[in-house]
């Protein structure tokens, strides 16, 4: 009897641990979240979600990418809990006379490097003068960049024909063709080029002028009903971030399976390119940079503070004693 009593224990036991995953499953609140690109600083979001790091701090975290004008849209229809990606092309719709409920909440900087890359006959900026470049779209982050590099190098942008030709894929596969003669691309769509024969002109990037991080964006009204949820994810960026510093074994799995790159060098300098420098704070640093960029891109100055587009309180809770900080 006693034996059976103990067998029926054990089994009502493991029944309940069987049955546990699927209640805290259950239980686990969704963040939408889009991405305005598919690159290697998305790593920490793909360490979270398959190292099982957002579900065990309550969240469920799906990853939509999405372009920037597509993104504020649907970050704006409540279709989406918060935007990921480049602070100008988010900061762009705050300059509307009637600017949206948006705040950042947060900001990942990684290595990425960006360099004007352009056709082999190209051997200075002056000769790009009359030519047409390549850019996602009008007034888009890639643009800002673009015209960064060749006001650098003497040359008026206004002497340039920006065509609009996607993203960097489509960037690349129309300079590989001669539509364009040229385009902003980070490292590794660079290195592919450049094993191609075409030329890296020049860098955006210089020790006095770090790129800008991916910030998260969300609506004021969305934060406060989700706080719990946004701190979770926060939290979980924060030790995926921790997890890619200590395990590049894992990082270059995930580039492979999510970038589709099986090029050993490819993939390395993709590595580089994702790898977290910097987190969560967004510094008014690298805010000046992002809205200098973005003036750039616009053509036109740009009348937005730091105190007016930063919301740091999820952080300072996550980040005071007690606070859970992985």
């Amino acid at each position: 009897m006693n034996r059976r009593y103990i067998f029926l224990t054990y089994l009502v036991l493991a029944l309940i641990c069987l049955a546990s995953p699927t209640v805290h499953a259950q239980e686990r609140e969704k963040l939408r979240v889009s991405t305005l690109f598919i690159g290697s600083s998305l790593v920490p979001f793909w360490i979270g979600q398959e190292q099982g790091i957002f579900a065990k701090y309550g969240i469920d975290v799906e990853l939509i990418w999405m372009q920037s004008n597509l993104s504020t849209a649907a970050l704006l229809a409540g279709e989406v809990d918060s935007a990921f990606g480049t602070p100008q092309s988010l900061f762009a719709v705050l300059t509307a006379k009637n600017p949206p409920p948006l705040t950042t909440i947060a900001a990942w900087g990684s290595a990425s490097e960006h360099w004007l890359v352009v056709n082999p006959a190209i051997k200075s900026g002056k000769e790009l003068e009359g030519k047409t470049i390549g850019v996602s779209r009008p007034r888009s982050a890639d643009h800002g960049y673009t015209t960064v590099i060749l006001e650098r190098m003497g040359v008026d942008p206004k002497k340039i024909t920006f065509l609009s030709t996607g993203g960097q894929g489509q960037r690349a596969t129309a300079v590989e063709a001669g539509t364009t003669m040229g385009s902003s691309f980070n490292r590794y769509y660079t290195l592919q080029l450049k094993r191609k024969g075409f030329r890296d002109l020049a860098k955006l990037e210089r020790p006095d002028y770090p790129f800008p991080p991916s910030i998260f964006v969300a609506k004021k009204d969305t934060l406060q009903n989700k706080r719990r949820a946004f701190k979770a994810l926060l939290t979980g960026m924060m030790e995926a971030s921790e997890r890619q510093k200590g395990n590049k074994e894992l990082s270059l799995k995930l580039i492979r399976k999510h970038l589709r790159i099986q090029n050993p060098e490819v993939v390395e300098a993709a590595y580089e390119d994702g790898v977290t420098l910097s987190y969560p704070y967004f510094t008014e640093r690298q805010f000046k940079i992002s809205l200098e960029l973005l003036e750039k891109s616009m053509d036109q100055p740009v009348q937005l503070t730091y105190k007016q587009v930063i919301d740091h309180g999820i952080l300072d809770e996550i980040n005071r004693p007690g606070g859970n900080k992985p």
